[in-house]
């Protein structure tokens, strides 16, 4: 992820370089069209579940699964028992349940001591996440097809040692994913061992998207308002985006030129009270947001 550079600019200065072209009435819970893809998707940024912490084989270094949850993925079809649970484990049968998931990017972030970590967030669905808080055997079972599934995806190989981290939800900050909004088809497990098998996958693939370079600043003489303007060369509409703004944060897409911006911002906002505007010259896009002022 880009570091964020605030500057206290001349209002002056940013008038003479950014000339809106485009409604300057956009609010921001516009949400502009995107291309058809195989399966409608969509943005989520879910919410923090627990953290699991173990190494990976041959490096030592560290590896935290953040494991975190969201209405957006839909939960296992099927609710079994325990007991059907190990009879499923035990059995050489195909069977149809599955657990449906996303699996992010695989990222490094600095420990406590300032070491390279690699992180993963996997989101599940958040009422199925309350069968893991409830049960171990649930949540080991869980953890063995997750840790599976991200050495099938990541090639990130993990030892058997994991440990809950019991003082942290998560390791660093949880990044968006991209949801397909579909059904999970059942999934026939073609060997008995086949734990990943278990898994239906359903956010979509976002490794190939760029992050855009921004700046973050703040006009002199506007002092409740705080500003966003990010470059984006490969544009050409903001019908070609997604934007998102929380209290702290600001989610931008475009799933047609493969722009991804996730970042926290380092003050709070109103998301009810944001503007955006880009600019088809300078291929600017400026999202103005009004600073919090009760906190």
């Amino acid at each position: 992820m880009s570091k964020p550079v605030f500057l206290e600019v001349d209002p002056s200065i940013v008038e003479r370089n950014l000339q809106l072209t485009e409604d300057s009435d956009t609010a921001i819970d516009k949400i502009f069209n995107v291309p058809n893809e195989k399966y409608p998707s969509k943005l989520v940024k879910p919410v923090p579940g627990f953290c699991v912490k173990s190494r990976e084989i041959g490096t030592e270094t560290k590896v935290f699964i953040n494991v975190c949850k969201t209405d957006a993925i839909p939960p296992p079809p099927k609710h079994i028992t325990e007991d059907e649970l190990a009879e499923l484990l035990e059995s050489d049968e195909v069977t149809e349940y599955r657990v449906p998931m996303s699996i992010g990017e695989m990222r490094t972030e600095p420990d406590k001591k300032g070491e390279e970590a690699k992180v993963c967030d996997v989101a599940i669905n958040d009422i199925f996440f309350v069968t893991l808080e409830k049960s171990q055997m649930f949540r080991n079972f869980v953890m063995s097809i997750i840790f599976e599934a991200i050495s099938n995806k990541h090639k990130v190989f993990a030892t058997d040692e994991r440990i809950l981290m019991k003082q942290r939800k998560v390791f660093g900050n949880l990044q968006v994913h991209r949801i397909q909004d579909r059904d999970a088809a059942p999934i026939n497990l073609p060997q008995k061992d086949s734990k990943a098998a278990l898994i239906e996958e359903i956010s979509a693939n976002t490794a190939d998207n760029e992050i855009p370079n921004y700046i973050l600043y703040k006009k002199k003489n506007e002092e409740d308002a705080f500003y966003a303007d990010i470059s984006l060369p490969k544009v050409t509409s903001s019908k070609e985006l997604t934007l998102d703004v929380g209290e702290d944060r600001i989610i931008l897409e475009s799933s047609a030129k493969k722009y991804l911006l996730d970042i926290f911002i380092p003050l709070n906002v109103y998301p009810s009270k944001v503007n955006s505007f880009f600019n088809i010259v300078t291929k600017i896009l400026t999202v103005k947001m009004h600073i919090q002022t009760n906190l």
